[in-house]
């Protein structure tokens, strides 16, 4: 008689609720049934099939235990790979490295659209003095002007960037600030910041850089892909270093011997 946990059968081999609880984790009542049922489905077709090829081919099969030794094998490498990964590599993005990167990889990116470098203050409604914000923000070249705009907007301002612009594509700007094609057109030609509103209150903005269609996209927009290929090399880099210690460590205490001459 089957186990009370148990939630199928193949011929003597049982699958338990208990051995696939994380897979219910989260649902209830019959969705929690449901998804034992499908998964219970694929085990049982999994287990029929295995059967199957248990009858036409022989376990014996020497090329099927070669097979099994290699996975094994290459099974453990992994494992033991991804352990001294976890424990060893460095995974710090240096800005020098980042920059060095992307001068190599840059032209391997172009833009599919163009984007604009946006400088920009987006005021609360209540902020108040904005007579005062339109002077400092007339010189965004003194030093002393940024320094007290960047103070008030702290304290006044829902998000802002000033001192580090955002790139962004046309659509992007559109949809997320409050500006349409005049708008836009006026700021990519002129290089001051200009003043607009919302219902959500004042915003300041200017447009800082522009990065035609097919031009290298900038750092900030293939970042991730640029990061990704740091750690990757890192990985690689890593994993060689640590294998070639153990080959020089099985030199020193003569673990291997290779008599091919």
């Amino acid at each position: 008689m089957a186990d009370a946990d148990a939630v199928a059968r193949v011929n003597d081999e049982y699958l338990y609720a208990s051995d696939i609880a994380t897979l219910t984790k989260g649902y209830k009542g019959n969705d929690s049934i449901e998804v034992l049922k499908k998964y219970a489905d694929t085990w049982i077709r999994k287990k029929l099939l295995l059967q199957k090829a248990k009858e036409n081919i022989s376990e014996d099969n020497p090329a099927i235990a070669l097979k099994i030794e290699d996975y094994r094998e290459t099974l453990l490498l992994y494992e033991y790979e991804k352990a001294l990964i976890n424990q060893k590599l460095d995974t710090v993005m240096r800005v020098d490295e980042l920059n060095e990167w992307y001068e190599r990889l840059n032209k391997d990116f172009p833009l599919e659209k163009d984007v604009f470098l946006v400088f920009f203050v987006k005021l609360k409604k209540e902020a108040p003095d904005l007579e005062q914000v339109r002077k400092w923000i007339k010189k965004p070249e003194d030093e002393e002007s940024m320094r007290k705009l960047e103070g008030y907007s702290k304290e006044f301002a829902s998000s802002y960037a000033l001192n580090k612009g955002f790139w962004f594509e046309r659509d992007i700007m559109l949809k997320n600030f409050p500006l349409n094609e005049y708008d836009l057109n006026l700021l990519a030609g002129s290089k001051g910041f200009h003043e607009f509103k919302s219902d959500e209150g004042s915003w300041f903005m200017r447009i800082g850089d522009i990065l035609k269609k097919d031009q290298p996209a900038p750092l900030d927009f293939i970042r991730d892909k640029i990061e990704r290929a740091i750690i990757e090399k890192r990985r690689l880099m890593l994993i060689e270093k640590l294998y070639d210690k153990i080959y020089r460590d099985g030199i020193k205490s003569k673990s291997f011997e290779v008599f091919v001459k």
